[in-house]
């Protein structure tokens, strides 16, 4: 008897490498923490939420706004240009005639490009480019209009001098030096109006001969 129970004492040490585990998991090493549990997959990084549809007609108002402003300002430019304009009997009047017909073809650019910039089916990107358009139509009609004024004054100033009233001989003299005209009929021209100085009763024919002669 006491040989069996060394035997079973024996056989209870060999095993103590062993440890009897009631769990969910049933058999387990010794020194063993059981399976490793699998780790939660890492969310992926939010994409960036989309522009509202507030935020879209926002920007396209905005574009629009800026691109009616431009029209208004180009066509006040070319009206302005329109009216600074004389009859073109000379380069002047013809320069600021061509002033105001390209400010006026500024501001209709500038008002199709507010148009389609407020446009239902344009996106924000379309507006903003049809608010560039405008105002560069508005800047190009500036410049027209500035021209066109000063072409206008030349041309005011050629006209006054080409009248009894305002009749300055050095004037008309620099008037037909700076002009167009052949050489020859230049010289004929200050010769003519050299004459007047002796003989007053050829001046208002003589300038309405230059009027006409000027290109």
């Amino acid at each position: 008897m006491r040989i069996l129970l060394a035997v079973l004492l024996v056989a209870a040490l060999l095993g103590g490498g062993y440890v009897w585990l009631q769990g969910g998991t049933g058999w387990h090493w010794a020194g063993w923490n059981g399976p490793t549990q699998a780790q939660a997959p890492v969310p992926a990084p939010a994409k960036p939420a989309p522009a509202t549809d507030a935020k879209v007609e926002a920007q396209k108002a905005q574009a629009a706004e800026q691109a009616g402003a431009q029209a208004d300002a180009a066509a006040d430019a070319s009206a302005a240009a329109d009216s600074a304009t004389i009859a073109p009997a000379n380069n002047a009047a013809a320069q600021a005639q061509a002033a105001a017909e390209a400010a006026i073809a500024a501001a209709d650019r500038a008002a199709d490009a507010a148009a389609a910039a407020s446009a239902e089916t344009a996106s924000p990107a379309e507006a903003e480019a049809a608010a560039h358009v405008a105002t560069q139509a508005a800047a190009q009609a500036a410049h027209a209009n500035r021209l066109a004024d000063s072409a206008a004054a030349q041309a005011g100033e050629i006209d006054s001098a080409l009248t009894l009233q305002g009749f300055d001989p050095a004037r008309v003299a620099a008037i037909i030096a700076a002009s167009s005209l052949p050489d020859a009929r230049k010289a004929e021209l200050t010769q003519a109006l050299q004459a007047t100085a002796s003989d007053p009763a050829r001046l208002p024919s003589l300038l309405e001969q230059i009027k006409s002669e000027l290109p």
